[in-house]
Formats: structure tokens, sequence, C-alpha cells
């Protein structure tokens, strides 16, 4: 980077000399921000920044390591954001501007929440050692969402604590018992300089890593012809779509029809709507069925492909042998908090349709 001094770092022992120059180039770049300490804030921003556009075009230029790059990329867009959240010269202002900045860091705590759940459910090849690197992440998005809470909130503190307790890294549960019985601005403080001091976690990569992807083949969104049908009956609309990289598609694949008014219909397909041509790949066949009020006229609907997710069914968990974890934690039951979710991950196709009022 022009002006700045990086620090040079050895090779990854993970890169030999007979390496892909793609690959090594990914790793190169994973090795370069893992100097960041050693950067002032501005040269940290900008060295993120660098590197996020160099992984991006990876990506377009080498399809078999868009997985790869987009996935990191994603993990260091997460980063800068709780990077540029946490800015000090942010936090230092005056009582009347708080509300700008808390607008601020909530959007980049929901932000880094949403990539975190990308990552986790959207890519093949995850495992369990890149899932820990992922929830570290998240928790630092709840803390920051914590923090914001934290400066507003007056009075006691202390229902806002379970959703932490007995969830965050070791310096947090170390300060636990302070946080319970701190006033919110000392709970400010506290975060603020935990979540600043906490180290940029190597991200491990798999072997092979691919992003799940979607294309709807049918319908084209090519018609200008509306679909006609008699308000509150219904009519079927033909999707057909073929599926990359989806893991479990029968469970967790589903079809989102977005009307003009607002209205969100979803609906999952049956197991025998799915096909499996090969490794790696499925055709979905089937058929949605519409039905609105009358219209004045044609307007489009949007059909696109959703991705479900449960956080208490990591796909990376299942597969953590037992004997890593301790037979105490065994017998704990299972979370009742889990995150659900769904990602678009198709692009959407627009479609004509015109229901029309029922003859009388």
């Amino acid at each position: 980077m022009p002006g700045r001094k990086l620090v040079s770092s050895p090779v990854s022992p993970s890169i030999t000399p007979h390496e892909d120059p793609s690959q090594q180039f990914l790793h190169q770049s994973l090795e370069r921000v893992y100097n960041l300490q050693h950067l002032d804030p501005q040269g940290i921003q900008e060295l993120l920044e660098f590197t996020i556009r160099d992984l991006q075009r990876l990506g377009e230029l080498q399809s078999e390591l868009a997985g790869m790059a987009d996935f990191t990329a994603t993990y260091l867009q997460c980063q800068l954001l709780l990077i540029k959240a946490l800015q000090e010269k942010l936090w230092n202002v005056a009582a009347p501007l708080y509300l700008k900045q808390n607008a601020l860091a909530s959007a980049a705590a929901k932000q880094i929440l949403e990539e975190t759940y990308k990552m986790e459910f959207m890519y093949s090849g995850v495992e369990s050692r890149q899932v820990v690197i992922i929830h570290h992440m998240r928790l630092q998005a709840k803390a920051l969402q914590l923090i914001v809470t934290a400066r507003t909130t007056r009075g006691c503190f202390i229902s806002e604590l379970p959703h932490m307790q007995g969830s965050f890294v070791d310096k947090l549960l170390d300060l636990m018992p302070r946080l319970v019985t701190s006033k919110p601005s000392e709970v400010v403080k506290i975060l603020q300089t935990t979540l600043r001091q906490s180290t940029f976690l190597h991200l491990p990569l798999p072997d092979q890593l691919h992003r799940a992807t979607a294309n709807i083949i049918e319908p084209t969104g090519e018609s200008d012809n509306p679909l006609r049908f008699t308000s509150g009956l219904v009519v079927a609309l033909d999707v057909d779509a073929t599926l990359e990289h989806v893991q479990d598609p029968q469970g967790t694949v589903k079809v989102q029809v977005l009307y003009p008014d607002g209205q969100a219909q979803i609906i999952h397909p049956k197991p025998a709507d799915f096909r499996n041509p090969g490794p790696g790949r499925h055709r979905l066949i089937t058929q949605v069925y519409l039905s609105h009020t009358a219209w004045t006229e044609p307007c489009q609907i949007e059909v696109r492909l959703l991705l479900a997710y449960n956080s208490n069914r990591s796909k990376a968990s299942a597969r953590i042998p037992k004997s890593t974890w301790s037979e105490s934690l065994e017998a704990l039951p299972p979370s009742e908090n889990g995150i659900e979710g769904t990602i678009p991950f198709s692009k959407p196709v627009k479609v004509y349709i015109m229901p029309k009022p029922a003859r009388r």
C-alpha cells in the first residue's frame, strides 16, 4: 500500500512451493491482514478494504476459488464493519449525538449478524473450526448491540445480561461479575475496551468450499402476457430451477412470492420435487399456486428461492465428534432460543399476473 510500511510475516505453512498461484495469492492476502495490530486505525481499514477488493476480484476471475474467496472476503468485511463501528472518535461525542452513532453501530451489528449466518449456512465444506470463528464474530456483533442498548438505558441493566451469560469469550466471562453490578455507562466502557482489545482471529480455510447458488430457469421473466385468473381462486405457476452446492435441499429450499402490495407467500416444495442429476447438483421442478384479490391492471410479482436455516441445526456441529465434548455438556438440553431465518440465494424473476373480478 503506497505510503504505508507493512510488517512482513512468514509465509503460512499451508502454502506449499507447488501450490497454484491463485491459491498462493489467496493465502498471502490473508497473511497480510493478520498483521493488523501493527497498523494505525486508518491503515487497518485501508488494508482490509484493499484485501476485500482483491478477494472479490479473484473470485470473479477464478470460478474454482469463488467460494473460498467470497467466504474470506465476507469474514474480512465483518471485521471492517466492527472496526468502523468502534472508532473512538465516533464514540467520544456529546449525548445529543448518540442517536446518530447508535444508528450507525446498530446497522453495522445487524449486517455482521446477517453475513455470519450466510457464512455458516450458505457454503458447503464449512467445518467446525470455521464455525467457531463465525460464532466469535457473531458474539462480537451482539456485544456491539449491547453497547448501543447500554448507552441509552437508564436504571437497572441486569435484564439485558442473560443473553450474554455463558456464551461470550474468555475475557468477557471474567468480567461478568462487574457487568452485572455496573451502571450502563460503565458497561459501555468495559465492552468497548474488550472489543477493541480482542485479537483478529486467524480464519483457517478448508480444502474445498463452495457457495450455494440457485438459478431459476422457469419462469423466465421475459413474457409480457399476464397470467390471468379469477380473484379468490388459484392459478398454478411452474417453477424450474437448478441448485448448486445446496446441502439438504428438501429441508432448506423454499420458494418466495412477493406481491406488489407487500404481501409475501413462502412455499416449501415437496421432497419429490427435487432431482439429483449429479454430485453437488439438484434440480427443483415444482408448482406454486397463486391467489389474490382483483386488480385494475396487470402487475408484476417476484419469484425467488430462499435458503432456510436454524442455528440449532448447524451442519458443522453435527460433525464434531462426541469425544470432544465433556460428559457434563452432553446432559444439557438444546437451546430454546435458536435463530431461524431465510437467505435469498437466487436472482428474483418478475412475472405479470392479472387477478380478475369474479363474474356475477
